[in-house]
């Protein structure tokens, strides 16, 4: 089989037993891989009603059919559960070498049932699944765990995803962590794992992937970088990495700072993206076989945090431990960082949750009576620190934050829920939706909750390529951030386009600056597998994901009123910046995404003549 391990490990933790089917000619023909899979398994084998911590949940891992080739940015990987955080489906996506390490050990899933009587781990290894004890890795972080696995295997090169005491504790906020930096990240995918008692999976593979046509790949291959290469965000990238884009937020009224309040953060030319180039870059690394290395190293050479050192953080965390917690320090914007990804924990939920906090503290709801004595004032950064390592703990005030912000707005009540930043119980991840109408759009309507790289609508920064308006059939205000028309048919197109690099397992900071990448996807991917896919044929998967998706929440009791936005948002205009006087006007552009998505505006369910069209 062309591109696929053409196995997919079933792990009954329960029983102890594990065995192996192979995926479908249906399977891969409608789903192709990664997200396709992972989002086909979940609706297939979670229960309706089911316990997102309870032994009934299921948890998957998967990567796609061009993991561990020469692709640029192929080394993606899928994690997905029914999310504690919503009770609806989550999934997270990955970087680094572990989802290429699965299929080279012989697997294009991993799919977890039941609950371990102890903890445990798994060990992945050439066609092969061990379910190991797991005694002396509970209690470490996610750095201590692999080290210590990969010195029990002798082997440096083993690939470690593993959860830190976040997960342990069953807090809503976790992730699970890859290679120490890398987050599958979002929804409580971290607690779902440490409810099964698995700390962690180890991979090491020596296999190969069949490549059917391999002349034809490399010049496709060579075609998407030169692609990448040539586009104006690929410099900047290499040289700051993803802190970049805080910089245009914060020039466009957009980051959201002290929880929300404001549009540009009074304090941000200590945190901008260039200081921690200038000041603490060590270097930098890219994920396996991709041209951008986006992701740098920082280490902290003098000071109360000296020698401390961390990589890979991203626009999102230099807002929500910067702009969003009114905090000016870059250092402890970095040491959080490290503190997440040692805990394991979602980073964007977890600041959030802090600035929330923080403002129910401004405004008297919370008192240091509730706090534990700690003064939760704005850029405090000894209390940020602490409240990180406290939620992962559980422990005081860190037990109700780390239920996420719709749990804290119901615990602390007085009217709190109205600047409460999140859908479906997922905190809002980077820009304020109120100086950008389609993101506002795309989170709303994104199936995990309040998200931004399911429909990025990186459209909204500038021009659109002629070839993507063609084929999305979308106007030319679809660029005007202000501007709602359009917004809905672009939302639709975009969240297809991107479900499509999550299938494959391409990264989309390489798919997303010109939304038409599908060509090029479709001469990869004939390459790979040898099929003879087509662009619709890749579209239609992508509208066949997302489809499902909303099904699998409609069964969990999702209603159309939960494709809003926080009162904030819909009801309080900015008040400075480039967006000041700005709300989200989301019902425009709601009518028109049910229309193009065929979805009944009263129930939110697909049409029968969509359900059909789409052979679900």
């Amino acid at each position: 089989m062309y591109g696929y391990a053409g196995r997919i490990a079933f792990i009954d933790l329960n029983k102890g037993k594990i065995s192996i089917e192979a995926p479908g000619e249906g399977m891969i023909k409608e789903y192709l891989g990664g997200i396709g899979f992972l989002t086909r398994l979940l609706y297939d084998m979670v229960p309706q009603g089911a316990d997102p911590l309870g032994p009934e949940n299921v948890l998957i891992f998967a990567n796609g059919p061009v993991n561990g080739t020469l692709v640029p940015s192929s080394n993606r990987w899928m994690v997905g559960a029914k999310s504690p955080a919503t009770g609806f489906i989550v999934s997270g996506n990955a970087g680094g070498l572990w989802g290429a390490e699965l299929k080279w050990a012989g697997f294009d899933a991993l799919v977890i049932t039941g609950r371990s009587a102890n903890p445990c781990y798994l060990l992945v290894r050439d066609g092969k699944i061990g379910i190991l004890p797991a005694p002396d890795l509970w209690g470490k972080d996610t750095w201590e765990t692999e080290a210590l696995l990969q010195d029990r295997h002798g082997d440096p090169n083993l690939r470690v995803a593993c959860i830190g005491r976040a997960g342990e504790n069953l807090v809503p906020l976790t992730c699970v962590m890859g290679e120490k930096v890398h987050a599958g990240g979002r929804g409580g995918t971290g607690a779902v794992m440490g409810s099964k008692n698995l700390k962690a999976i180890a991979v090491r593979g020596h296999g190969g992937v069949r490549i059917a046509d391999p002349e034809t790949l490399m010049s496709e291959s060579k075609r998407l970088i030169e692609m990448l290469m040539g586009e104006y965000h690929y410099a900047r990238y290499r040289n700051i990495g993803s802190p970049k884009g805080t910089t245009l937020y914060q020039k466009m009224g957009g980051v959201g700072a002290y929880n929300w309040q404001y549009g540009v953060f009074d304090k941000f030319d200590t945190i901008e993206g260039d200081n921690y180039k200038d000041r603490y870059s060590v270097g930098s690394s890219a994920c396996g076989c991709c041209p951008l290395p986006c992701w740098r190293k920082y280490l902290i050479k003098e000071g109360p945090f000296s020698g401390q050192w961390t990589e890979a953080i991203e626009n999102s965390t230099v807002q929500c431990f910067g702009t969003r917690v009114g905090n000016p320090d870059p250092e402890v914007i970095l040491v959080a960082h490290t503190l997440c990804d040692k805990h394991a924990l979602d980073e964007i939920s977890v600041g959030v949750s802090i600035a929330f906090a923080m403002e129910c503290y401004q405004k008297g709801i919370i008192t240091a009576r509730d706090t534990g004595g700690m003064e939760l004032t704005w850029g405090n950064g000894d209390v940020i620190l602490r409240l990180i390592d406290m939620i992962a703990r559980s422990e005081g005030i860190g037990k109700i934050l780390g239920q996420g912000v719709k749990r804290m707005a119901e615990a602390f009540g007085q009217d709190s829920d109205k600047f409460a930043y999140h859908v479906k119980g997922l905190e809002i991840s980077t820009v304020d939706p109120r100086a950008y109408q389609g993101w506002a759009l795309g989170y709303a309507v994104s199936a995990r909750g309040a998200d931004h790289m399911r429909s990025y609508a990186s459209w909204e920064f500038g021009d659109i390529p002629e070839e993507t308006r063609e084929e999305a059939g979308i106007p030319e205000t679809m660029s005007d951030r202000f501007s709602v028309e359009g917004k809905g048919k672009g939302v639709a197109y975009s969240e297809n386009v991107r479900a499509i690099a999550d299938c494959l397992e391409m990264c989309k900071t390489v798919t997303r600056q010109k939304l038409g990448l599908t060509k090029n996807q479709v001469g990869i991917l004939r390459a790979v597998t040898g099929r003879d896919w087509s662009k619709e044929e890749l579209l239609r998967i992508g509208e066949r994901k997302v489809n499902l998706e909303r099904l699998f929440n409609l069964r969990e009791g999702l209603r159309p009123a939960d494709d809003t936005l926080p009162w904030r948002a819909l009801h309080e205009p900015l008040p400075d910046g480039p967006s000041e006087g700005r709300v989200v006007n989301l019902e425009p552009m709601l009518k028109e995404y049910y229309g193009v998505r065929d979805w009944d505006r009263k129930t939110g369910q697909p049409s029968p003549a969509k359900l059909k069209e789409l052979n679900l």
